[in-house]
């Protein structure tokens, strides 16, 4: 069992662009449970902008490792926001350290690096938790409590999407260009999120995975569209949809679960449940919640009761694994119409 966390946990940044601006809304609005006591980044820009937002000032840092050896006792926990090839070594070296860890996704971009994660928290005796903040989402938090009330019956089917338009001037120039500091493309970036939805809501190990691949639109050396099939254990059949290159198709929604006895459907905080022989669903509207904000409390919480976190070293692992499983599986996806095409006569 981890070692439990007086309130309010002394928190870290590690990363302060980007998205750790989303994090810090979390902090900020739960100063009873959690306080950011040290920043770390190599950009001078992002630490002031993440102090600026934080208020006051606060140990800065350009590398994680002397942070975690000058600041000492004064840090409870990590928060790692970096750039993906960077996440494994972070997370080892703070439970090393001996701190709790919120890392954003992915955990890390192998296997063998989360087998390594794994090794560490245990000999720790640290809390992971793996920031997956669409499980704060209201639409899913509520269809995740009907199906385990087995309110749909037995599961048959899922799926789970994630697709806009991103700016095709946002990767060029940037890690997420990268196919090897990325770990991959949209998959393993914007596509983590419905993989981790999907196993979430699935509640089955996965037995099979199959993958399919495109790049329509970005500058990135890795896919910008991604279509993945999962069959579940227990016999569920699920599929992912997330691109970068076009919208969710019309009338569809971020989730969507079919079971023996109904249906369960809906995106953000708007909800549908259409049970068997219905031909309307009702609609079920939600509280609006922002997921980044919850997701701190409930970390704060764990750390402070030591209780699980919804999706820890295990959980991240899966979601690792059938996305690394689905990328091998769309091997050779990049045919030759997809190439540019020599200059000559025609």
């Amino acid at each position: 069992m981890a070692k439990k966390v007086k309130a309010p946990v002394r928190l870290a940044i590690v990363g302060a662009g980007g998205i750790s601006g989303a994090h810090a809304k979390g902090i900020l609005e739960h100063p009873d449970k959690v306080e950011c006591t040290a920043l770390c980044d190599v950009s001078e820009k992002s630490l002031q902008a993440r102090n600026a937002q934080l208020g006051g000032e606060r140990p800065c840092y350009p590398d994680w490792r002397k942070m975690l050896s000058h600041m000492g006792d004064r840090i409870d926990a990590v928060l790692i926001c970096l750039p993906h090839h960077l996440h494994g070594r972070a997370i080892i070296d703070a439970a090393a350290a001996g701190k709790h860890i919120l890392c954003e996704k992915p955990m890390c971009t192998s296997l063998r690096q989360a087998d390594a994660i794994a090794a560490a928290v245990s000999k720790a005796r640290v809390t992971y938790m793996s920031a997956h903040n669409q499980l704060f989402l209201p639409v899913v938090r509520r269809a995740k409590q009907l199906i385990d009330a087995g309110t749909i019956g037995r599961v048959r089917w899922l799926r789970s999407q994630d697709c806009f338009v991103a700016g095709v001037d946002w990767f060029p120039g940037t890690w997420r260009a990268n196919a090897k500091l990325q770990g991959g493309g949209e998959l393993i970036d914007t596509g983590y999120h419905p993989c981790y939805r999907l196993l979430h809501l699935a509640g089955s190990p996965v037995a099979a995975v199959r993958g399919s691949m495109a790049r329509f639109l970005q500058r990135i050396e890795g896919e910008d569209t991604a279509g993945v099939q999962v069959r579940f254990a227990n016999g569920a059949l699920g599929e992912v949809l997330t691109s970068w290159a076009f919208a969710n198709p019309y009338g569809t929604h971020q989730i969507h679960v079919v079971g023996d006895k109904g249906q369960v459907f809906g995106s953000d905080n708007d909800l549908y449940y259409l049970p068997e022989g219905f031909s309307e669903p009702a609609r079920i509207t939600l509280p609006e919640a922002h997921t980044f904000v919850d997701q701190m409390a409930h970390f704060a919480h764990c750390l402070m009761t030591g209780t699980r976190p919804p999706h820890a070293v295990e959980e991240g692992r899966a979601v690792l694994e059938v996305i690394l499983a689905a990328t091998k599986d769309a091997k050779g996806w990049q045919a030759p119409a997809e190439r540019t095409p020599r200059r000559g006569r025609t």
